[in-house]
């Protein structure tokens, strides 16, 4: 789910705030930070991610431009709960916590749009959870990669989408719940048959219909 509310209350938040650029690797939020201001990213992606019981990395989700992240600390005032690293260099608008409840309070139908995201958010975190619980590594990586190339895809040809983001297998692991060698055997078998390609941090889906068919329970 990507974090996106209209454009006019995005372009009346960045009004009250200050842009700033990161580097690639930068981290934009660290897990238990206290700081409480909200970020609206204009251009590049970030990783949303968080730490297991088992001290190995989850990958949350990634947001790109229109994206409003760090919401949560700004209304709660508690510590940040996931960190955010920067995939490329990106540039985002900060907001201070205190001008962002402001906002929220002089526009109440965006404080709606943040419920409904609040909402939608658990939403799919109860899917995965039901989803992972019965699927392999293969078909979690298929559905990862379907989710990747609904939002980040760039059409390259007739049935073929590059992912936009350099992702590394530690990454996909992460982002599956899987080990790294897991992953490349599924990504492997996924070459095998045809439905991506892959190159160095780059994936290209060559076959959409045939990678549906892997998510698929088996």
């Amino acid at each position: 789910m990507s974090e996106r509310w209209n454009e006019a209350a995005v372009a009346a938040l960045r009004s009250v705030g200050t842009p700033r650029r990161w580097r690639e690797g930068a981290v934009l939020f660290g897990v238990g930070d206290g700081s409480d201001h909200v970020l609206l990213i204009r251009s590049g992606r970030v990783k949303v991610w968080s730490m297991s019981t088992r001290g190995a990395e989850t990958m949350l989700a990634i947001r790109g431009p229109g994206s409003v992240i760090g919401e949560f600390s700004a209304v709660d005032g508690q510590p940040r709960a996931s960190a955010v690293t920067a995939l490329g260099p990106v540039l985002a608008d900060v907001v201070p916590g205190a001008e962002f409840r402001r906002f929220l309070h002089r526009h109440p139908e965006v404080m709606f749009e943040l419920l409904v995201g609040v909402v939608a958010r658990m939403r799919e975190s109860d899917r995965y959870r039901v989803e992972f619980a019965s699927a392999g590594v293969g078909q979690r990586l298929a559905r990862l990669l379907l989710e990747l190339v609904r939002e980040h895809g760039v059409r390259e040809a007739a049935g073929r989408y590059a992912i936009a983001i350099p992702l590394s297998q530690a990454e996909l692991a992460a982002a599956t719940s899987a080990s790294r060698e897991a992953v490349a055997r599924a990504l492997r078998e996924l070459r095998d048959r045809g439905a991506v390609d892959t190159q160095r941090r780059r994936i290209t889906v060559l076959n959409r219909e045939l990678l549906a068919e892997h998510a698929e329970p088996g």
